[in-house]
């Protein structure tokens, strides 16, 4: 005979399920959080530096830089001459002619500046020019009248030769001093000195010009 089997009681304590076969879940680490944003924070900081120092490179390759004045045109025009032999007189009047560029990237501010015309190392006559600037990046013609004072060197041994001969040899000498500014911190001095070795023709009322420029940037 066969046995019957016994149904099972519901009530009955179950069996523990196997260790392979016991299942845990895992809570997520609450220091996992923190230490991403931190590190997202320190590329922020660091992208932020990079870019700051690209800045200032700039700033200081190309805006800070300090570049030279320059003397792009330097030249002597005759407006009057007038002479006489007896009694030995003489008029001259002349216009210098003074071109600055600044290629700086702030202005130019330069003093009151003294022309001063020589006729054999003997000053005879002198002309001020009012101050004033070169803006930023850009260049300006200055025009200064000259006027020779013939009473100065009346007692010179070389006025009657030279006015016989109809040549009158004349020098000019000019010293402008100035300073640039970048951006309300930085002064850049500037010393502009121009020199023109000037011979005016008597009879055809004309002048040959020699000029020369120097500038001196500390």
């Amino acid at each position: 005979m066969q046995s019957q089997q016994k149904p099972e009681d519901p009530l009955a304590p179950q069996s523990p399920l196997p260790l392979y076969a016991s299942t845990t879940t895992s809570e997520p680490n609450p220091k996992r959080k923190p230490k991403k944003c931190l590190k997202i924070t320190c590329c922020v900081l660091i992208s932020i530096t990079i870019v700051l120092i690209a800045i200032l490179l700039f700033f200081g390759l190309f805006l800070f830089k300090k570049r030279n004045i320059e003397v792009i045109s330097n030249s002597a025009t005759l407006n009057n001459v007038s002479y006489s032999l007896n009694p030995i007189t003489l008029n001259l009047v002349m216009t210098l002619i003074l071109g600055i560029r600044n290629p700086n990237y702030a202005g130019f501010d330069y003093q009151q500046t003294n022309t001063t015309i020589f006729y054999h190392g003997t000053e005879a006559g002198i002309s001020t020019m009012p101050a004033g600037g070169v803006k930023a990046r850009s260049s300006k013609t200055i025009y200064n009248t000259v006027t020779m004072n013939g009473t100065a060197i009346m007692s010179s041994q070389y006025l009657l030769p030279d006015l016989t001969s109809g040549k009158l040899p004349i020098s000019t000498n000019t010293t402008m001093v100035g300073k640039i500014i970048l951006f309300n911190s930085i002064k850049i001095h500037a010393t502009v000195q121009t020199t023109c070795d000037i011979t005016i023709n008597l009879q055809s009322q004309t002048s040959d010009a020699n000029c020369k420029g120097n500038v001196k940037m500390s």
